[in-house]
């Protein structure tokens, strides 16, 4: 195959992910959702044949839980780097060294997200050099290059960026200003890492309900459906 998705995953332990959800619901629940999350959209992209699914994993003391989560059929590689941007550069060359003709850079904070968006970036990189999908909170929920725009842009598009704040998506279309690369553009979603876009998700996946659509991500429905059944979560409180 020539393209692959890389997705980056945390060992979903409690206090270790979706940490900016505490204490709005509890560290278990926390965990929870983000394993839900993680299935979710590591299921989603499995309908994509086209692509190898790529798990940058971390810690490596997690792989283990990771792959009895995803299954044994990903290539699982290790995040490597002091911060986000050295672990981008690290899986990017990873994913250069491997030859791919085009690789995506896909978050897994996004569960509802179309899986039509993340093919129609993996179409882009046919003649762009390099493809984005922004996040209504300034960052981005996928980033992807041609193996073109890859040697062109890395590492320079993922150094001196102000990671997990509004500016990211700003900050890295200057980058790819300046490097006069061309751009594919996708549309806007949002990501779930706060209590209020934790609402959102749970109005939207209601709205799909009521409107008899397919919801595109079953098992943190079932997740959130299951909380308010019991009366678990304290987010119930804030309908």
């Amino acid at each position: 195959m020539d393209a692959c998705i890389i997705v980056f995953a945390k060992n979903p332990v409690p206090n270790q992910v979706k940490t900016r959800l505490i204490p709005h619901i509890s560290p278990e629940e926390a965990a929870s959702l983000y394993r839900a999350f993680l299935t979710d959209c590591c299921n989603a992209l499995s309908e994509i044949p086209t692509v190898h699914r790529v798990i940058a994993y971390t810690p490596p003391k997690g792989l283990s839980a990771l792959q009895t989560l995803i299954g044994e059929d990903a290539i699982y590689i290790p995040q490597v780097g002091a911060d986000l941007g050295e672990r981008l550069i690290a899986a990017a060359q990873w994913a250069f060294d491997y030859h791919y003709a085009k690789f995506l850079f896909l978050g897994s904070d996004s569960p509802t997200l179309p899986i039509q968006y993340v093919e129609r970036g993996l179409d882009l990189l046919e003649s762009r050099d390099v493809v984005i999908g922004p996040s209504v909170d300034g960052g981005y929920y996928l980033i992807g290059f041609s193996r073109h725009g890859a040697a062109l842009a890395i590492p320079t598009i993922f150094e001196g960026i102000t990671w997990s704040t509004d500016v990211v998506f700003r900050q890295t279309l200057e980058k790819i200003q300046s490097l006069d690369a061309e751009l594919g553009l996708l549309p806007p979603w949002y990501d779930v890492d706060t209590p209020a876009e934790l609402q959102l998700l749970r109005h939207h996946l209601f709205a799909m309900r009521l409107a008899d659509e397919t919801i595109p991500a079953p098992e943190t429905d079932r997740k959130l459906a299951e909380w308010l059944q019991v009366g678990e979560c304290t987010c119930i409180g804030h309908q």
